[in-house]
Formats: structure tokens, C-alpha cells, sequence
């Protein structure tokens, strides 16, 4: 089924500093030659508990992902797949659940679900610009120690991603940016989504 494939090939990104290279201008949000003072700020979005096919609704954007990373990504660790696996699937059956969709500034959109009784989120996305080879999406997390990288995106065609499963830590934002191919260290560029996670 859909659901089983989406799950098996769910799987986080690892974080790879990258190096010190700005994006191009016209692929984030903001003015030319501007870098915000706090790169994570930004509205926060309305969370609301879902129902279980809304779940699998948000999920399903990246369905297109799913097939091309099942062959991509067949070389993949057996244990590894099976623990992300699990992580997904524990975050999609919680009870305390959240789901939001969060726009994209440069277009598309991102959708978290959230799970503060298993630690965890799970973010996909649809309808993303292509970037050239240099740049990756990054996904960031904001808490009381400040940002911390989430992962990067894998692309898959389509401007569908692979979902990445993340550890939460008191965070209460989370945050997409373009960066340098391989990841940085903090964010370097303004956000292009930007939207606030639920306490409970």
C-alpha cells in the first residue's frame, strides 16, 4: 500500500557542514544582499489535531518521493530503515498528533506532524523549487539553546521530499532555509518557512 511504502522509505537526513557559500539571491526570500538578525522569527501558524486520514493526507504529498527513494535508497542500512521506520509510523498513531501545512515563500509547501509524547516530528513537503547541485534544503529547529540543524531535504523529483523524522527538544519553531550543498552549521540565509510548534 501507499502507506506501508511511504513508511518504509522514511528515513532523516544526516546534517553535513557545508561550506561558507551563499545561496543566490533569487532563491530566498527577503531583499538582495539582506541576512536577517533572527533568521527563525516569523507568524505563528494555527496547529490542530487530526483526524487519522488527514494524517495520511499530509504524508501523501510525498508519495511521488516515496517510489524513487525506494530504489534509491535500497542500499540503506536494514536496521537503520527499520528504526525510522518505526519512528514514523509511532508519530503518525500518537494520540496527541499534530498536523500543520506551512507555505513556502519560494513556492511549494511544507507539513509537519508532530508528536510531543513520542518526541518526535515528521516533515515532508510538496511542489519545492529545484535547486542547482550547490544548494540543499535545510530544515531547522529553534529552542531555548538556540537553532539546531533538523536535516536536509532529500529530493526526489517533482518537488517532493523524502520525509525527515526529527527529534524534538523543548523546541517551539520550526524552519526551512536554502544553504550551501551538504548543509550549515547555523542558518545563513533568511527563512523561506517559518511556523511555531504546539506544547502539547
Amino acid at each position: 500500500t501507499l502507506r506501508a511504502r511511504l513508511l518504509t522509505a522514511a528515513r532523516r537526513p544526516r546534517h553535513r557542514p557545508g561550506p561558507p557559500e551563499r545561496p543566490p539571491e533569487s532563491l530566498v526570500a527577503g531583499p538582495p544582499g539582506t541576512r536577517p538578525e533572527r533568521p527563525l522569527e516569523g507568524p505563528t501558524e494555527a496547529w490542530r489535531r487530526p483526524k487519522p486520514l488527514t494524517v495520511l493526507a499530509a504524508v501523501s504529498a510525498a508519495a511521488a518521493a516515496v517510489l524513487g527513494a525506494l530504489a534509491v535508497d535500497a542500499h540503506r542500512d536494514l536496521g537503520d530503515l527499520s528504526t525510522r521506520t518505526g519512528e514514523l509510523a509511532a508519530v503518525l498513531a500518537a494520540p496527541d498528533a499534530r498536523t500543520v501545512r506551512l507555505p513556502v515563500a519560494t513556492g511549494g509547501t511544507g507539513t509537519v506532524v508532530l508528536s510531543r509524547s513520542e518526541g518526535r516530528m515528521v516533515f515532508t513537503s510538496s511542489g519545492l523549487r529545484d535547486l542547482p547541485g550547490s544548494h540543499d534544503y535545510e530544515l531547522w529547529l529553534t529552542g531555548p539553546r538556540g537553532a539546531r540543524a533538523a536535516g536536509l531535504l532529500d529530493r526526489v523529483g517533482g518537488g517532493a521530499t523524502v520525509p525527515v523524522v526529527a527529534p524534538l527538544d523543548g523546541d517551539r519553531r520550526v524552519a526551512l532555509t536554502v544553504e550551501p550543498a551538504g548543509g550549515s552549521e547555523r542558518p545563513t540565509t533568511r527563512p523561506i518557512m517559518v511556523g511555531g510548534l504546539p506544547s502539547t
